[in-house]
């Protein structure tokens, strides 16, 4: 049954007229009687009796008034569905994230949702290695990576980040000692290697290139245990500059040459064609564009 025959039948028994009713669908009044007619005959049963003042509904256009308007108002919705879905406005979205993101990535995808509220989004807080494993898998969306990204991956930077030093309060310090031996007094809590490589490797790099070898007295699983064990004062953490926005029972000095920078970005697999995944590159490339042209 066409919709568009559905919509000639509900604009007349609204009108009671096949003139007013044309007018009202842009359409000649003959016309509008074809379709009224391939309608009745479709449905094997007549809709209106025409008199000298309109067209009066039968008993069986007053019973079939409800189901045609039913499926018309459905058809609108599912049609409307599409289209959101068609241009990213309705669907899912995961999205990866680390420590270096906690405080930039949550404000936009809390705006992106309020722009957007059909699209789910769900969070996955991970190494920037696990997050492209688990792009190129497509097991993720999008995700807040350490650049460059992967070959296979589209990105575009996003923040500059850089490592601190954190230190516990009772260490007294406020700035970088010139012997750098002396900050292995309280020893370093470290994020195992196979959780962390990127922020592991960006360590070594520093580390190599001021010949500093931190005494590391003990290994953690996650960010949150290296967090807790800098607060409880059990000793020093080279970790990402923003972790000072989480870290209040601490001292956290960012460390400001170049080899303690890096950049993060978002990335994608550009090959996947996802309408949701779009608009949000696309929102969040402003939104970094945006932030860009402020800082200066």
């Amino acid at each position: 049954m066409e919709l568009k025959l559905l919509r000639a039948f509900l604009s007349v028994a609204e009108l009671r007229h096949f003139g007013h009713a044309a007018e009202d669908l842009c359409v000649s009044q003959p016309a509008l009687s074809k379709q009224i007619v391939a309608l009745e005959s479709s449905l094997g049963a007549r809709l209106f009796v025409r008199g000298r003042h309109g067209a009066e509904l039968t008993t069986f256009g007053e019973g079939f008034l409800a189901d045609a308007t039913a499926l018309v108002r459905d058809a609108d919705e599912i049609l409307a569905r599409a289209r959101e879905a068609g241009g990213g406005k309705r669907g899912a979205l995961r999205i990866g994230l680390g420590l270096s993101t906690l405080n930039f990535a949550p404000p936009l995808i809390a705006e992106f949702r309020r722009l957007y509220p059909n699209v789910t989004v769900t969070l996955n807080d991970l190494s920037s290695a696990e997050q492209t494993r688990r792009l190129l898998a497509g097991k993720l969306d999008v995700g807040f990576v350490r650049l460059p990204a992967e070959a296979e991956l589209t990105a575009f930077a996003v923040l500059d980040e850089q490592l601190a030093l954190a230190l516990p309060q009772r260490a007294g310090l406020k700035r970088l000692l010139a012997d750098l031996n002396r900050l292995n007094d309280p020893g370093f809590i470290t994020l195992a290697r196979g959780r962390g490589p990127g922020l592991a490797a960006q360590i070594d790099h520093w580390c190599g290139a001021h010949g500093f070898v931190p005494h590391v007295i003990q290994q953690a699983d996650d960010i949150q245990s290296v967090l807790a064990a800098v607060a409880a004062g059990v000793g020093a953490a080279f970790l990402p500059s923003r972790v000072q926005y989480l870290l209040r029972d601490a001292t956290v000095m960012p460390l400001r040459d170049a080899a303690a920078r890096w950049r993060v970005g978002l990335a994608w697999q550009s090959t996947r064609d996802d309408p949701v995944t779009k608009r949000f590159v696309e929102f969040v490339r402003g939104a970094a564009k945006s932030a860009k042209r402020a800082a200066k």
